[in-house]
Order: C-alpha cells, then structure tokens, then sequence
C-alpha cells in the first residue's frame, strides 16, 4: 500500500527467467543425446543370473554388434560383412583408436621376448539376441591380438526378455481390438 491508501502493482520482468528455462531445456536434450550415443537399439539376450552394472567404469569403449553382424561405435560402423567379408581388420583399426584415444590404464609387459602393451580398461560387447556368434568371437579374436591387447571384456545382457516383452504388448493391443 501507498501512503495514500492505494495498492501499487509491481511489474516483474519475466525474460529472463524464460531464457533460463529455454537454456536448460536445451543443455538437458543435448546431454541426453550424448549419453546415449554409445548405445545402438538392440534387443540383448536374457540374463539368467544378471549382476546390475550399478557403478560402470569411467572408460569403458562399448561395442554394438547388430543382427546382421555390423560393428557400431558411436553411430560408426566399422565393419559390415556385406562390405568387408571376411576381412575383419576395420575391428583392429577401432582397437586401435580405442588404444590411442579412449583407455587411461596401461600396462607394459614383456613375453616370450617381445614386449606389448596390455590395456586394462574393459571392453563392454553389446551385441543383439539374434547377433551369430560368429560375429561376437571374431571381435573378441580381434582383441586379443598381440597389437590390440584388450584382456577384459563385458558382455551384456538383459535383466528382462524385451522381445517376449513387445510380443505381448501386441498381443494384448491385438486382443483389444
């Protein structure tokens, strides 16, 4: 109240509270989208006996194997098997970026009278329920190679069967109509 006895209406500025909240929505979508980036839609095996990856590690390269034997990183393939057949060394080529760029942990050791440097970051394999093992082992070959020299690798797996799960979501849509 004035000292007149009359209420005053305060404006209040509301621009820049609009440009915050349009700031975080835009850096909330894009960390989103990076974080997933990694990661191809791809319908894992079932665990029988999972262990929940709760505390994954920092560094850890993640491999996407598809159905139709492509490996994917990143959005990237590198390999196709329509493309490179039976010719698996884009696998080594992406070990060894991985090697260059992605793992921290290292270790140099000597056998059989030549030394190699291991890497002690894991390897999480993704690959899809349909994916031949075929593809699967040929990439874990690729990692145990002299030059490559990746000892620890993941597999995952699902806790719940997704496919089973979508078959009776459209079973049940099905039964609806």
């Amino acid at each position: 109240m004035s000292k007149h006895g009359r209420s005053q209406e305060l404006d209040m500025d509301m621009t820049p509270m609009i440009d915050c909240v349009f700031l975080l929505m835009i850096f909330f979508v894009l960390v989103i989208d990076l974080s997933q980036k990694e990661m191809e839609n791809l319908i894992l095996p079932k665990a029988e006996y999972a262990i929940p990856d709760e505390d994954p590690p920092d560094v850890r390269p993640i491999i996407n194997i598809t159905q139709d034997g492509r490996f994917v990183y990143k959005s990237n393939t590198f390999y196709d098997p329509a493309e490179h057949g039976e010719d698996f060394s884009k696998a080594g080529e992406l070990l060894s970026i991985w090697k260059d760029t992605v793992v921290t942990d290292t270790e140099v050791v000597s056998l059989g009278g030549s030394t190699m440097t291991l890497v002690n970051d894991p390897v999480l394999i993704r690959a899809d329920k349909w994916t031949e093992w075929f593809y699967v082992g040929k990439f874990m070959a690729a990692c145990a190679t002299p030059d490559a020299a990746f000892w620890k690798l993941e597999l995952a797996m699902s806790e719940e069967d997704k496919e089973a799960k979508l078959l009776r979501g459209l079973q049940a849509a099905k039964g609806g109509k």
